[in-house]
């Protein structure tokens, strides 16, 4: 028997793509002679032919130029995952107060690189940069740059179907949120699913949570000193965050917490 045939890629004409992104042909050429856009699919003739993935892009850096940044960025930004300075491109757009265009990026490098790269490597560093020495006059900043990064975890669904779920919560007056938002969007790209309370869930509401939910695991989050309640019936108590004593057996890391609720049987 012959080897089974195999379906070619499906691939568009550069006149195609132009429409399909309401752009003048003239445009999407002169991209391609300006920033040597870096196509996925292999060229075999003078005509360029565009596959899914170089759509894609094509349609983030047609975004990010419409949000406001320059075209030279948004190509990099689109096409060159690997080479972006990205923390320092984030921050220039929050400082312009250019929120659309940060979740812009943040939807690309999640796309790119998943939920526990883009915590570590763009979302914390950012953050960390804002809450340093000028907090204080970078408060409306931080505030922006939490949206979009909520904005751009909330795009990321909850899988159905999945067993039991992870419930998340802060405790009783912790306002801090985006590290349990990072956990919720982690889980449900390795296919986990979760549920996520919110900010400062008092015991009683958290109890009657448990009750409702039947979670396989509840995972309390605290950044301040705090008493875990006693005696709530789950399968699995886990405490995260630099609240909780070292000995408590708190992950360090979002990649930590994603493989304990996931590897490990709750």
């Amino acid at each position: 028997m012959g080897q089974p045939a195999t379906t070619p890629a499906v691939t568009w004409t550069a006149g195609a793509v132009a429409r399909m992104l309401d752009l003048p042909a003239s445009t999407l050429r002169a991209w391609h002679r300006r920033y040597d856009l870096p196509l996925s699919t292999p060229q075999t003739s003078s005509h360029r032919r565009y596959g899914r993935a170089d759509i894609d892009a094509l349609l983030r850096m047609k975004h990010l130029i419409e949000q406001g940044l320059s075209t030279e960025t948004a190509a990099a930004r689109a096409f060159r995952p690997g080479s972006r300075t990205e923390v320092g491109t984030l921050l220039a757009a929050v400082r312009r107060l250019k929120i659309d265009t940060a979740a812009a990026l943040l939807d690309t490098h999640l796309a790119d690189r998943g939920v526990p790269a883009t915590w570590d490597e763009l979302c914390r560093p950012a953050l960390d940069d804002l809450c340093g020495p000028d907090a204080d006059r970078c408060i409306d900043l931080v505030h922006g740059l939490a949206w979009a990064i909520a904005a751009a975890l909330h795009r990321i669904p909850t899988p159905t179907g999945a067993g039991p779920p992870i419930l998340l919560a802060c405790v009783d007056g912790e306002r801090h949120t985006l590290p349990l938002e990072a956990l919720r969007a982690a889980l449900a790209e390795s296919g986990r699913a979760a549920l996520f309370l919110g900010a400062s869930v008092p015991e009683t509401a958290l109890r009657h949570a448990v009750e409702r939910a039947r979670p396989a695991a509840l995972v309390l989050w605290s950044s301040l000193p705090a008493e875990a309640p006693a005696g709530i019936p789950v399968p699995r108590l886990v405490l995260a965050g630099p609240g909780w004593p070292p000995e408590t057996g708190r992950p360090d890391t979002l990649r930590d917490a994603v493989s304990l609720l996931t590897t490990v049987p709750c």
